[in-house]
């Protein structure tokens, strides 16, 4: 069974944070994990990648800054699974 693209992101954030699967939602973002920097999102960049097989632009990872949003570009980029 493939699982939904909305838990595969949370489950690569979940990883990266070091945060528990349940506390990280669509709306966890930037704003509400303190340690949600620039490091992190270079972090972040690299384990979606991995775990998408798709490459982004600097542009887009400057736009890593909440799971809805990574949710959002990954279907930009023609991923739903």
């Amino acid at each position: 069974m493939v699982e939904p693209l909305e838990l595969r992101v949370r489950r690569v954030v979940s990883s990266v944070l070091g945060l528990p699967l349940e506390r990280v939602t669509l709306s966890t973002s930037n704003d509400d994990v303190e340690n949600w920097d620039s490091l992190l999102i270079i972090n972040l960049l690299m384990a979606i990648e991995a775990e998408f097989e798709v490459s982004l632009t600097p542009e887009e990872a400057g736009g890593l800054l909440s799971v809805e949003l990574i949710v959002q570009l990954l279907r930009e980029k023609g991923l739903n699974a």
